[in-house]
């Protein structure tokens, strides 16, 4: 029951940032079309998309829960390269990200995993647990002034390796789910070249690959400075 309120949570969670998002880029766009028309009512705007491109790097903040978990906010570095289309205020972005994350287990770890440890003698050490991701964000965004834009939509991850720090246990990558898609909503400050901006990122399935009631979610804060390559 816990699980599927979670889920149940997380969708309409998600229903209404979207609809808010939708609600306000067609107000943004009617706005845009009006100011158009005032400006030039005999001839239809030529304004064209622009196409672009660039890399970026950043810091990840992320948190785990879970009842196996300490559940502490830990930074890691993030990289990539972006594109996209914008044009009359609004545009869609794709990006290319390698994402790290790292989680250390907590007092009741070893309760529920016990049987994927090397040596019952580690059963009262704490791990520490670095994930490596590969990340595909497919966002919407719009200008709410000259220079922010407001981002939102879904990324796509899968984990390519996990490094055991403690060598713990047998498989580390085995105790997460290989991949998952997740929600973003954020916003960012285009000056020149420059792109300076924060999200905040939030899964929408159970990472935990086990057997197991206890529910693993990432939730994450990233910072990014890029630089528009065209």
């Amino acid at each position: 029951m816990k699980n599927q309120s979670l889920f149940k949570f997380d969708r309409l969670f998600i229903k209404k940032v979207l609809c808010l998002f939708l609600f306000v880029l067609f107000m943004n766009t009617v706005t845009n079309a009006q100011v158009l028309s005032v400006v030039n009512p005999t001839r239809k705007s030529k304004v064209l998309p622009k196409l672009y491109a660039g890399a970026k790097f950043g810091t990840n903040f992320s948190y785990l829960s879970g009842d196996s978990w300490t559940n502490g906010i830990k930074s890691n570095l993030i990289g990539g390269a972006f594109a996209g289309l914008k044009g009359m205020g609004f545009g869609v972005q794709m990006e290319g990200l390698f994402e790290q994350s790292e989680y250390t287990t907590g007092n009741s770890f070893y309760d529920v995993y016990k049987s994927h440890y090397n040596n019952i003698g580690d059963s009262l050490r704490a791990g520490t647990f670095r994930v490596n991701k590969l990340s595909l964000p497919v966002l919407l965004q719009f200008r709410m002034a000259r220079l922010f834009w407001l981002q939102a939509g879904v990324q796509f991850y899968g984990i390519v390796s996990v490094k055991d720090f403690n060598g713990l246990v047998r498989d580390a990558k085995q105790l997460f789910r290989g991949g998952n898609t997740a929600g973003i909503i954020g916003t960012t400050i285009r000056l020149g070249n420059a792109d300076i901006g924060a999200r905040a990122i939030f899964d929408f399935q159970n990472l935990n690959n086990q057997n197991s009631s206890d529910v693993w979610k990432q939730y994450l804060i990233q910072a990014h400075v890029g630089v528009t390559l065209f």
